[in-house]
């Protein structure tokens, strides 16, 4: 089950400057165990056969030692901060998709 996370309140979106493409953010942790800790999601893809997203994620920066990509308490909160970017993106009419080349 999702925990509801808002952006604001839980997160905030930020330019991530380091790459080419302009449509990338990173994600600032504002509050909870990781607060301060910032997120850079990279690909993002829907598995048919478990009806669920997949993503990956680095761990940009962290005052918090146990931040890693490998703490499940992160994964689950990435996962949370993910359905609520995308949610947000859905409702903007801002969510720029691209199927996958099976080839």
């Amino acid at each position: 089950m999702m925990n509801q996370v808002s952006e604001g309140v839980d997160y905030d979106l930020i330019p991530c400057d380091e790459v080419e493409n302009d449509q990338a953010w990173d994600i600032r942790v504002l509050r909870g165990d990781f607060v301060e800790t910032v997120l850079r999601f990279g690909n993002i893809s829907f598995n048919e056969e478990t009806d669920c997203l997949n993503f990956n994620f680095l761990v940009i920066s962290s005052p918090n030692s146990t931040a890693t990509t490998e703490n499940e308490s992160l994964q689950l909160f990435a996962g949370d901060i993910l359905q609520s970017v995308l949610e947000n993106a859905i409702a903007n009419d801002a969510l720029l998709t691209k199927e996958q080349d099976e080839d």
